[in-house]
């Protein structure tokens, strides 16, 4: 199987190398992978278990926890890259992974930026230390992925929940935004 051309060309972009090798293990996964399997999981509304199989054996879990906790340490821009890569595939996955990506970025480089006291910062450090473990170590993943319909879904409370759209009075689909 050949792989699609990137999207983001190395020279074009001025990709750094770990740009460049996260965006094309992105792909690789995605076009080897998930892409035969994203209609499936958007047809059946659940979850993309076997995708996350795939994006943990490849230490994509940690893809921006630091080096220092066992991560692969990138930025927002290789994150975003690579994130944009794997959308092309399965968008189920891109966007249950960008959920999953926040929690290293808010408890990381987001909350480096915030003026905390010494014991603050000393308890925040320890707290994200367990957080990362979690993640490389257990394989954890963060944020809201049971978001999507069936029985799998039961774990985010008592019963199964999914998002439906449909079009208002006013031409607006679904939406919570007061147009006018």
């Amino acid at each position: 199987m050949s792989l699609d051309a990137p999207i983001f060309d190395a020279r074009a972009f001025r990709l750094t190398p770990q740009e460049e090798e996260l965006t094309a293990l992105a792909r690789r996964l995605g076009s080897e992978r998930f892409a035969a399997r994203a209609a499936t999981i958007d047809r059946e509304a659940r979850f993309p278990v076997e995708n996350y199989v795939d994006l943990r054996a490849e230490g994509l879990l940690g893809i921006c926890v630091p080096v220092e906790y066992g991560g692969l340490g990138a930025d927002f821009r290789a994150y975003s890259l690579a994130a944009a890569e794997l959308g092309r595939y399965c968008g189920a996955t891109a966007l249950t992974f960008n959920m999953h990506v926040c929690s290293c970025l808010w408890s990381g480089a987001l909350a480096d930026a915030l003026d905390m006291t010494p014991p603050e910062r000393a308890d925040h450090a320890r707290r994200r230390a367990g957080h990362y473990a979690r993640i490389i170590g257990e394989g954890k993943v963060y944020a809201q992925p049971f978001s999507e319909g069936g029985a799998g879904a039961a774990a985010a409370g008592t019963a199964p929940f999914a998002t439906t759209a449909r079009r208002t009075a006013n031409g607006c689909i679904g939406c919570t935004a007061s147009c006018g």
